[in-house]
């Protein structure tokens, strides 16, 4: 599977293309190179497919691609033939010779109109299926077929709308040529927006008149249909603004916080909620609501930048190479340096990456092809930053992810393709999530008191409990009968609920909050961390405390052993007890200089890792009497979580900020095996109990799935 930024296809090119783009099916690349024209690559292996004049665009249904140049004036040329000088006399030789030194070849001896042309062809075989023609004065660029495919616009001194299939013209409209791409189609198809300089006009192709036209105070940079096709959001220099679509009139008018100068480029987000500019040396986003500033990033000469259609990410192409930032936080998620690139396009899913660009040799360019997929099988898209997330097994694995912001929300998405099943929205914030060992289940536990257990597939809540206090921690108790939930609360409880009714089997008060719950894989044993600064073990069919030790900081991490036999409990004190659960005995400690952060045995108990803010994680062998520890591993950063692979000897570590990644290690060894790197902090991981996948919860709103086994 690829890593993000590998190359996947490479062609070279006789010509410099100035810009790239994808067929809408994502098997075909088109370089246009300008006076040099327009060639059809096969996105797979970079072979070329035909040439043609012009720059263009690809038609909804991959048909056809309409085309545009021409325009101007072109040199007549006449080929000046050498002399025979060897018969001439002396006298007149040394003219001769001159003449076939200097004179001899192609000479500019005047000057021809060059029609302007409109043409389309076969995607395929480039063949022409219809062509229009007009004067040589007249600029015709920026073709665009409207969503339906139905319509072909152009702009330059006039916008142009034709029948795309008989090539029949049903608009003409007066205009200025503009750097911008001045129409824009509604996703209907029934409406186009052109745009010149200060004025914009909308177009009712239904009936081929124009139905209004406004203008503004500030030239315009760019402009879009909302999603529903009632509004136009419209950027200048200076400001946001929205129009109603029905008459032009001015909805909202939104400052720019602090806007760019020398600004070069202006490029809207699909979702129409975000905006960039580019100026000399820098990138910058606004939110266009409010008009705040998001973030600045410096960027290379000539910068051109994209949307990925499908992940928040922005990518930058420029004279010094690639850069690809987080469009929420900013934050780098890949760069490197290249040739001098001129622009660059996302395929439509997003996994890939087009570039065009030059090369040292003179009057040569290039066509690239670059993944933009870190190795995952699929993500979930959530509202606001992912908090929790939980796995079930293959086949048809399922994916639940906890966010907030603006609302919590638990999102069940399918693993391996990303798609969403359902949402449950929460009061509060959510700060529990569990899955049932058979993933029918999950369950919940908020910060209104509330843990609540659901259906997967359906959504459907079985039943709420209420506490007195947020929930902060829960887990699923493996029985015969059922998986029962046991609850961790700020009310000083921990309660073992009844996986069908919810109906109270046990409770066990505690002095204060009781802050994390692990139950044993065996179903045997429980354990509990308290704000008094103990750990209890008790007996998960009763409820009764069976030991307690004591720590000398709040206790951060839990972890049971395969067969329930040991519980690992470390805190702020830099201290994990390895505790013996049949007598309560500490048989070992692992020992950090600062807060502990995670602990975690592996799949067949032999090992112990333990990480903590000092940036190391220690392994123990588990098995020896006692255990003991048999390697130490630094990191540059704190590593916050722990999960060893169910079936495989790989360890994966959570790294914090400032470079969030989640580092997979072979324990024994010490080597890594490979790393995630995310665009934000890193909120949970988990493994599928199958270990096929592995996923991640992530700041930036996205739950990301992996491969579960990675490296050899």
């Amino acid at each position: 599977m690829s890593e993000i930024g590998e190359v996947l296809v490479t062609a070279a090119l006789s010509f410099v293309p100035w810009e790239v783009m994808w067929s809408g099916d994502g098997q075909s690349l088109f370089a246009d190179g300008g006076s040099n024209g327009v060639v059809n690559l096969n996105a797979a292996t970079g072979e070329e497919r035909w040439r043609g004049p012009g720059g263009g665009v690809v038609s909804p249904d991959e048909q056809t691609v309409a085309l545009t140049g021409g325009g101007g004036t072109e040199p007549i040329m006449e080929f000046e033939e050498p002399w025979d000088c060897s018969e001439l006399p002396r006298s007149m030789r040394q003219a001769c010779e001159k003449h076939n030194r200097e004179d001899v070849g192609w000479h500019v001896v005047g000057h021809k109109e060059v029609p302007s042309w409109i043409q389309v062809r076969a995607r395929e075989s480039g063949a022409g299926l219809w062509s229009r023609s007009f004067p040589s004065t007249e600029v015709v660029q920026h073709p665009r077929y409207s969503p339906d495919g139905k319509l072909l616009a152009v702009s330059g001194n006039h916008t142009r709308l034709f029948d795309s299939v008989s090539g029949e013209e049903l608009v003409e409209l007066e205009t200025h040529a503009s750097s911008l791409s001045p129409t824009v189609f509604s996703r209907d198809s029934q409406l186009l927006v052109t745009a010149d300089s200060t004025r914009l006009a909308l177009i009712d192709v239904t009936v081929s008149g124009i139905k209004w036209v406004t203008s503004l105070p500030a030239p315009v940079t760019q402009f879009a249909f909302t999603e529903d096709d009632s509004m136009l959001v419209v950027a200048t220099e200076h400001q946001a603004l929205t129009l109603s679509a029905e008459d032009g009139s001015l909805v909202t008018s939104v400052d720019l916080q602090d806007p760019l100068p020398d600004r070069r480029l202006t490029v809207l987000s699909p979702d129409r909620r975000r905006l960039v500019m580019v100026g000399a040396e820098s990138m910058a986003l606004w939110d266009v609501a409010d008009g705040s500033r998001r973030f600045e990033t410096p960027v290379g000469d000539s910068a051109r930048v994209r949307f990925n259609p499908v992940l928040p990410e922005i990518a930058i192409a420029s004279a010094t190479g690639l850069l690809v930032v987080n469009s929420r936080f900013g934050t780098t998620v890949w760069e490197q340096a290249t040739d001098p690139l001129r622009d660059l396009a996302f395929s439509a899913d997003g996994l890939r990456l087009a570039l065009c660009g030059t090369t040292s040799a003179p009057g040569s360019g290039f066509v690239q092809v670059r993944s933009m997929s870190p190795t995952s099988v699929s993500h979930g898209i959530c509202d606001g930053p992912v908090t929790k997330i939980a796995l079930s097994s293959s086949p048809g694995s399922l994916a639940v992810a906890a966010s907030h912001t603006p609302e919590a929300k638990a999102s069940v998405f399918r693993a391996d393709t990303g798609e969403l099943v359902l949402v449950k929205a929460h009061p509060g914030v959510i700060n529990a999530l569990a899955l049932s060992r058979d993933g029918r289940h999950f369950a919940t536990g908020g910060s209104d008191g509330g843990a609540r257990l659901f259906t997967t597939l359906t959504g459907e809540k079985r039943w709420q409990v209420a506490h007195h206090g947020p929930v902060n921690a829960l887990t699923f108790l493996a029985s015969d009968g059922g998986d029962d939930v046991i609850t961790a609360s700020v009310d000083k409880t921990a309660r073992c609920l009844a996986h069908d009714t919810g109906q109270e089997r046990w409770r066990l008060s505690h002095p204060q909050a009781v802050t994390l719950v692990t139950a044993s894989p065996d179903g045997h044993f429980v354990a509990t961390a308290c704000a008094d600064r103990s750990t209890r073990i008790l007996n998960a069919v009763t409820g009764e405390e069976l030991f307690r030790l004591s720590h000398d900081g709040k206790i951060r991490a839990l972890a049971f052993n395969p067969t329930g036999s040991m519980l690992a409990a470390g805190g702020d004190d830099g201290e994990v007890l390895i505790i013996d659960t049949a007598s309560g005995r500490v048989l070992a400690k692992s020992l950090h200089t600062r807060e502990v952060t995670a602990a975690a045995f592996s799949h067949d108990g032999s090992l112990l890792a333990t990480a903590g803010k000092d940036h190391a994680v220690h392994i123990l062998d588990a098995s020896a009497d006692p255990p003991k520890l048999v390697s130490s591993h630094a990191d540059t950063q704190t590593l916050t979580r722990l999960a060893f692979h169910p079936a495989e000897p790989q360890l994966a570590l959570v790294n914090d900020e400032p470079n969030p990644a989640v580092t997979i290690l072979d324990p024994a060894e010490g080597t890594e095996l490979s790393r995630l790197r995310h665009p934000a902090p890193i909120n949970d991981l988990a493994y599928s109990p199958d270990g096929k996948l592995l996923a991640t919860a992530c700041e930036d709103t996205l739950a990301r799935v992996y491969p579960g086994r990675r490296g050899n």
